[in-house]
């Protein structure tokens, strides 16, 4: 869910770590070389059990170590594709019909994928013993009917339309093998899976150095043009563009900041595209803050941000201004841009509050743009009356923050969340059940609730885009969430790839193929 997790210093060890090891052993090779891809990664895995994953590394190697029904295809436009279903589709409201690709195999001798490890797979998050902490993406599933080895029936208790865009194309619709799981300690695994069927499989992990991909020879999808993939955690933007301009990246995603040079220049050898994700950069306000419960103090700190000045010094100029959290393209974006700054208005509802002098607290983690945009804030802050103090966290601490600062120390926080291409991936962690666990604005609406939930069963898209934007007016008119940005990921590759990638960047290393 989240892009970075995990601590920021020792990731910045392992990219280190990983760089000298490119340099100093000559038995690995970390430009494309023969049938070898390298590619950077934003830090490494940290748990590749469907059920428990965390971040983009995660993401990226269940994507190709797993099977699923379909997944996303490349390009620019979000779509699904088959992958190892060779038949997909839905009977009505609540049943989906699917067959499998024979004679695709799991490693370390499991035998072939058949419908057992796909009722196996979906049902597993439906063990309250489990805990899976992804287990709500299939809360609504009744269960898994087989009908023979390679055909089966997913059956729904509910309509649930996110199932196309956040289940089974991402994370949670990977399939994992029965045999295997059910014989690892607590029916889970972290970094080592005990069987793979999908393009690759994993040959090795050093921590913090690098992941090594093999091709699988015996999956019946896509076959993988590149019989070996590198991935190395480099959390370190600067390290990465450098490495690429060396020739020992192939592939790697690079800071905004540098946007601009290339677009003017673009460097020999090398190519660039913008890619657009749902992800979210906003701010939360708590509002069950003492400093902040009164609403009119939230909405003039809404009104007294600039966000165009947050976009220009914290984002280069290359990112666009947030309608809302849905970006442009999807189900549920608002055509309407946000209200541009007002201070004035800021500081009357500052005065109706009697609030000027008031001091509040802004955390945020360590990175560039954070922090930058912090200032901004601080500077906008001041124009009204309040001083803003800023707390930088590295990683681990500021997930923590909930737990150390609590429900009446946390004031106001910066949030960097990844999403797929549906609005229901971000509403539910905003639910009043999630109050104090994801929820850290304490943002507890009964009607949006059950508004959120509706949504989810809605299969007519045209009704569904309304109620999208609803729950999108329902988080404004708390003035709890400014949303700043959905920032595009700048992907650059050598000359001699041909990548191939989702709308949002990420890489469907089995069908990147030489050029």
């Amino acid at each position: 869910m989240f892009d970075n997790p995990i601590s920021r210093r020792g990731f910045l060890g392992g990219s280190a770590a990983a760089m000298a090891m490119a340099a100093m052993a000559p038995k690995i090779t970390y430009a494309a070389s023969g049938d070898t891809l390298s590619i950077r990664s934003p830090g490494d895995i940290s748990n590749v059990d469907p059920g428990f994953w965390q971040n983009t590394a995660d993401l990226w190697v269940m994507d190709a170590v797993f099977p699923r029904l379909i997944n996303f295809k490349g390009g620019s436009k979000w779509e699904w594709e088959l992958y190892s279903a060779e038949s997909i589709s839905q009977r009505d409201a609540t049943t989906i019909d699917f067959k499998l690709k024979p004679g695709s195999m799991w490693t370390n001798g499991y035998g072939e994928l058949t419908t057992e490890d796909v009722k196996y797979s979906f049902e597993r998050y439906l063990d309250k013993d489990l805990k899976a902490q992804t287990a709500d993406n299939w809360a609504l599933l009744d269960r898994v009917e087989i009908h023979d080895k390679y055909s089966g029936t997913i059956h729904l208790r509910e309509p649930f339309a996110p199932i196309w865009w956040f289940v089974l194309p991402y994370a949670t619709g990977s399939i994992v093998c029965k045999k295997a799981v059910e014989k690892a300690e607590g029916k889970t695994f972290s970094l080592e899976p005990p069987a793979m069927g999908g393009a690759y499989y994993i040959k090795e992990h050093v921590a913090g150095q690098r992941i090594v991909l093999e091709r699988h020879e015996s999956f019946a999808g896509p076959k993988a043009q590149f019989k070996t993939v590198e991935i190395l955690p480099i959390t370190d933007s600067k390290a990465a563009e450098n490495a690429i301009q060396a020739g020992q990246l192939d592939f790697t995603r690079i800071s905004l900041s540098v946007v601009p040079e290339f677009q003017a220049k673009m460097p020999t050898g090398l190519n660039m595209e913008l890619k657009y994700a749902p992800d979210n950069v906003w701010m939360g306000m708590n509002q069950a803050s003492p400093r902040l419960s009164d609403i009119r103090v939230r909405q003039a700190i809404l009104k007294a941000i600039d966000v165009d000045a947050i976009l220009e010094g914290a984002y280069f100029g290359v990112a666009e201004r947030a309608h809302g959290p849905v970006s442009r393209g999807l189900l549920g974006y608002r055509e309407e841009a946000p209200p541009p700054r007002d201070v004035a208005g800021a500081k009357k509802l500052i005065d109706a509050a009697g609030a000027s002098g008031l001091t509040i607290t802004l955390d945020t983690l360590a990175d560039t743009d954070f922090m930058t945009a912090a200032q901004i804030v601080q500077a906008n802050l001041a124009e009204i009356g309040i001083n803003l103090q800023i707390e930088s966290h590295e990683g681990g601490s500021f997930w923590g923050l909930v737990e150390t600062k609590g429900k009446d120390g946390l004031d106001m926080q910066f949030q960097r969340w990844l999403a797929p291409p549906d609005l229901s991936w971000t509403t539910q962690w905003l639910l009043s059940s999630q109050a104090g666990i994801w929820n850290w604005q304490w943002f507890d609406s009964k009607e949006f609730d059950d508004l959120h939930f509706a949504a989810m069963g809605e299969t007519d898209n045209n009704k569904r885009a309304k109620m999208l934007m609803q729950l999108q007016q329902m988080l404004d008119d708390s003035a709890c969430y400014l949303w700043i940005t959905q920032p595009p990921r700048p992907m650059v590759w050598q000359d001699d790839v041909v990548p191939a990638m989702k709308p949002n960047g990420d890489p469907r290393l089995e069908l990147f193929r030489k050029a």
